[in-house]
């Protein structure tokens, strides 16, 4: 049986293991991101915004959904992002108010219609 001395002196090892993993996933996670489309990129948008919502991360679904506004083009498809940005910006005053199933409901049809339009895999349950 370790002693408390052996015990302590192995905490720091497994925090800089722990440490080391940390970033090993997020170096891996900031490369998968950096591969994606454009098109990948909304999709997983989609995906940050709902699973902020479904994990009361607010915050996260707010920054993920003002993304979505700062990616549309109104020169280029003016009814059609202006059309967006109102459905997000009911998403965020859905999420403001504490109405996070309305949001969650709208942002995975948009998902899917997403998916569907650029044949994309489905939405992950999370």
């Amino acid at each position: 049986m370790p002693s408390v001395y052996e015990k302590i002196a192995e905490q720091p090892l497994a925090s800089a293991n722990n440490m080391f993993a940390s970033r090993a996933a997020a170096t891996y996670r900031n490369e998968q991101l950096m591969n994606l489309s454009p098109v990948e990129v909304v999709a997983k948008l989609y995906d940050v915004a709902i699973l902020g919502c479904k994990k009361q991360n607010l915050s996260l679904a707010q920054r993920a959904l003002t993304e979505l506004i700062g990616a549309l083009n109104f020169e280029l498809e003016g009814e059609l992002s202006l059309q967006l940005f109102q459905l997000y910006d009911y998403c965020k005053k859905c999420i403001r108010k504490g109405n996070k199933e309305e949001a969650i409901s709208l942002l995975e049809e948009l998902r899917s219609a997403w998916s569907e339009a650029f044949n994309l895999r489905p939405i992950r349950n999370g």
